[in-house]
């Protein structure tokens, strides 16, 4: 009755009331924009996933030499990479021996050496496996080998890690005679039968010639922000087993 008769203390209690308010409103508002940002997000690494899975690389053309039963006119390529989206869980980028834990695994079809990749580029290699979750060897790990092609340059090299700094990785096998750039892309070479091929590793951002080698020392910036990684694809080679059949077979490699 005070407040409605009288201006001031109208006024007074309207400013305790939106002190009261204003703080509840912002955190209903803040529980809101979280859940409707969860579902976008969702909705985004279904789209992602979708564009991933339609890439030129994750098929193989079929010409009139390969018989495939039931493929069509109209069915002119079959498919050699799926994927799985996760959640990363578990992150490390400083240890000596870097891992991530996602939450996806064997009930979800993930098996050992999948390889995983963000939106960015490179993240690892599946190492283990339990019925919900997957361990990965992170690309910030001195295990960690990634066959690799330097670009425009379409030289085979390899990626390895041997530093503390988790933004930089070194590319191996590079010989002096090839012209490298600053700046030069180096993506996944496809012929390890895990990574698919031209997915983004980094770029070249020092490059050192060795008097007692023949190769150079080449530093590549990685493309992934390793330390802020929240989802990640799993890469599925359809026809993985059968390959490293023949490569088992293969005599004196």
């Amino acid at each position: 009755m005070i407040s409605d008769n009288l201006s001031y203390p109208s006024f007074k209690m309207g400013q305790v009331a939106s002190h009261i308010t204003y703080p509840v409103h912002k955190i209903w508002n803040s529980i809101f924009q979280y859940f409707t940002y969860k579902t976008e997000n969702k909705a985004l690494v279904a789209q992602n996933l979708e564009l991933i899975r339609e890439r030129e690389s994750n098929f193989l053309s079929i010409s009139d030499s390969v018989h495939v039963k039931d493929a069509g006119e109209e069915n002119k390529k079959i498919r050699l990479y799926d994927y799985v989206s996760a959640n990363v869980v578990y992150n490390t980028v400083h240890k000596v021996h870097n891992y991530l834990i996602i939450d996806k695994g064997a009930k979800d079809g993930i098996e050992l050496d999948m390889a995983v990749f963000s939106a960015q580029g490179v993240v690892g290699l599946v190492n283990d496996v339990s019925e919900n979750f997957a361990t990965v060897m992170s690309i910030l790990h001195p295990d960690a080998r990634i066959s690799a092609k330097l670009m425009p340059a379409n030289q085979l090299a390899t990626v390895m890690w041997k530093e503390n700094d988790p933004t930089i990785v070194y590319l191996h096998d590079v010989p002096q005679h090839i012209t490298v750039n600053i700046g030069d892309s180096v993506l996944t070479s496809g012929y390890s039968n895990v990574f698919p091929r031209d997915l983004l590793i980094g770029v070249v951002s020092k490059i050192e010639i060795n008097k007692n080698s023949s190769f150079f020392t080449i530093k590549i910036q990685l493309s992934t922000n390793m330390s802020r990684i929240n989802t990640v694809y799993v890469v599925k080679n359809l026809y993985k087993k059968e390959l490293d059949y023949l490569k088992s077979n293969m005599k004196h490699e």
